[in-house]
């Protein structure tokens, strides 16, 4: 599962988002999520690809960018 469906199927599961809003071009806003669910989003994605996410990277306005920085974030720990 890449980082796109785990993440998916996690605003699904655990946020409640509505599956047909989800969309890479969604913004977090469209989605629902605030500030705290938004850390507890980031928390959850850590655990799952053991990374850390710099604070000042959080600055992503959508789902597509998230995903991209999860992306650049794993693969640079895999290097």
């Amino acid at each position: 599962m890449n980082s796109y469906d785990y993440i998916r199927q996690l605003l699904i599961d655990k946020f409640d988002v509505d599956a047909d809003a989800i969309a890479p071009e969604a913004t977090l806003e469209s989605l629902g999520l605030d500030s705290l669910t938004m850390v507890e989003l980031m928390f959850d994605i850590s655990e799952k690809y053991d990374i850390e996410i710099p604070t000042d990277k959080l600055d992503f306005k959508t789902l597509g960018e998230a995903v991209a920085l999860i992306d650049e974030t794993v693969k640079a720990k895999s290097g």
